[in-house]
């Protein structure tokens, strides 16, 4: 489960300052620090559909409608995307980066852990237009070595090196989901989990 994740902080360096720059510049909306949740927009990188050779970064709201029922489905569990109607088409064709500089898991206790690295982190998601604007989600696979202790789930992590693989190469991008190379490190962060920002029902996983 990916249920939230930081963007950037005051001290980030320089390639989140780029990003959020760009993204400021290129729209109305003001990107500031701190956390990123469900419906919120985030910038996101994508291929350009209309030439191999170049990325584009859009804002996007973070959660697809949910088509059966109230709510927003944020996540995507990347063992099963190919087997989804909801997701398998995105996939093939819509894959997408999310940038961060860290994301949050809760283990059963209800403490809130910070997972980092000492770079910028690409998070595997995919997207698709919905009423004019462009949602994505965040996919997902069972935890490496030190997000197990905490939580069953996290989130598909993409190395740098490997974005245009990820983007532009569905056979690498299958055999990303199962990468494990990004190293992590984890902090607790808050003892209690309090959440009073969400106010609509989440299906965290599809």
């Amino acid at each position: 489960m990916c249920g939230r994740y930081t963007l950037y902080s005051e001290t980030e360096d320089q390639e989140i300052r780029r990003i959020v720059a760009a993204v400021n510049r290129r729209y109305d909306e003001q990107i500031k620090p701190g956390d990123i949740l469900p419906s919120d927009l985030a910038p996101v990188i994508c291929g350009d559909r209309r030439d191999i050779n170049q990325n584009l970064l859009e804002l996007m709201n973070w959660g697809y409608e949910n088509p059966f029922k109230k709510g927003l489905i944020i996540n995507a569990r990347s063992e099963s995307i190919l087997e989804k109607s909801l997701f398998h088409d995105d996939f093939k064709q819509r894959r997408c980066l999310i940038p961060a500089t860290g994301f949050y898991e809760w283990d059963t206790e209800k403490r809130q852990y910070l997972f980092q690295t000492d770079q910028l982190l690409y998070l595997a998601g995919i997207y698709r237009s919905f009423m004019g604007s462009n949602k994505f989600v965040i996919l997902t696979k069972p935890p490496n070595e030190t997000v197990k202790t905490v939580h069953n789930r996290m989130p598909v992590l993409i190395p740098p090196a490997q974005r245009d693989e990820w983007l532009k190469d569905l056979t690498a991008a299958v055999e990303l989901t199962k990468n494990d190379t990004v190293t992590l490190t984890g902090q607790v962060v808050n003892q209690v989990r309090v959440n009073t920002q969400i106010k609509f029902p989440l299906d965290y996983e599809s």
